[in-house]
């Protein structure tokens, strides 16, 4: 039996070189029994980034323990102010509104995955709020626990926001630390924390259960049974190409013409061996450069833009 100690593992990960989801969550959890987060705001779209990764712990008969924030507009906080209605009235309404519809397959499937562990008790959700001198404000810290069945455990921390802007764009870091190779110490720190904030025992913050959410996330996600296949039918989907090697990626439309400098970049980028640096300006067009279909071939682009991404892009060449 594999153990999280069998998985090569990096110090650090960062959104636009690594691919978190394939790298990390993945075969992380794949090994593990338990998986203990706290994600930031509450929504939607978080819920749908924490799904990758979590077949293959179900299938351990492993268990979920997520911890969010709610994101609370200015009324809300104005409202709780001044006793216009009950807190949890408010924060509840507030988690309500970021249970946004379903826009796509895959994220219609994740939604679905996630509803059917609430209603079978493996995925548990509590709210966290910040709470000094009456005050409430927002619990926006993001870490994780990973565990195997040999008391393994592997810690991670950092800016990396569950929200499909933040985990596909922005440039952000989370960083690791495994229990075997003298981080133990900060591992269980990590792990008394999340403990201390699940069981409403930690200093200056309140956290409550709200069963009307998991209730919600039951009966607007639930539709099916669960696809357990979810990441490997969207994350690992490959084109294959004629005379030429796997790729994964997209596809433009037919009806999308490249300009004459794009297919002058690409000539150029086939010229040094498929490598090199498109450094664009903004609106010229990085996006149908990235993927497009000439002479048959599909093909995927690295594109990069200035400052810290290109220099962090040039060190890879």
């Amino acid at each position: 039996v594999m153990s999280l100690q069998d998985i090569d593992i990096k110090n650090e990960y960062r959104s636009l070189i690594d691919n978190v989801a394939k790298d990390f969550y993945i075969p992380l959890l794949k090994e593990a029994v338990s998986y203990k987060r706290a994600v930031g705001f509450f929504s939607s779209s978080a819920l749908v980034e924490i799904s990758k990764g979590i077949a293959g712990l179900i299938q351990n008969g492993g268990k979920i323990q997520l911890i969010a924030s709610p994101y609370l507009s200015d009324d809300d906080v104005e409202a709780m102010r001044k006793g216009y209605e009950l807190r949890e009235n408010i924060i509840e309404n507030a988690l309500l509104r970021e249970l946004k519809d379903v826009t796509g397959s895959f994220e219609k499937e994740r939604l679905n995955l996630l509803a059917n562990l609430i209603a079978d008790g493996v995925l548990d959700i509590k709210i966290a709020l910040t709470e000094k001198n009456g005050e409430l404000g927002m619990y926006h810290e993001k870490m994780g626990i990973i565990s195997d069945l040999h008391g393994n455990k592997v810690a991670f921390s950092g800016s990396m926001n569950e929200s499909a802007t933040a985990m596909m764009i922005n440039y952000e870091a989370i960083d690791v630390f495994c229990s075997w190779n003298g981080d133990t110490e900060r591992v269980s720190s990590k792990e008394n924390a999340f403990e201390s904030i699940w069981n409403n025992v930690e200093p200056n913050i309140k956290t409550i259960y709200f069963p009307k959410i998991n209730y919600t996330i039951i009966k607007k996600y639930k539709s099916n049974d669960s696809n357990y296949n979810i990441d490997k039918e969207e994350l690992y989907t490959s084109i294959v190409c004629e005379e030429r090697p796997m790729y994964i990626g997209a596809n433009i439309p037919d009806y999308i013409k490249l300009h004459d400098y794009q297919v002058a970049a690409i000539d150029k980028w086939e010229e040094f061996n498929y490598h090199g640096i498109f450094d664009m300006a903004t609106g010229i067009g990085k996006t149908y450069l990235a993927a497009f279909d000439s002479k048959n071939y599909k093909r995927v682009l690295f594109v990069a833009h200035r400052e810290e991404i290109l220099r962090q892009a040039a060190d890879s060449f």
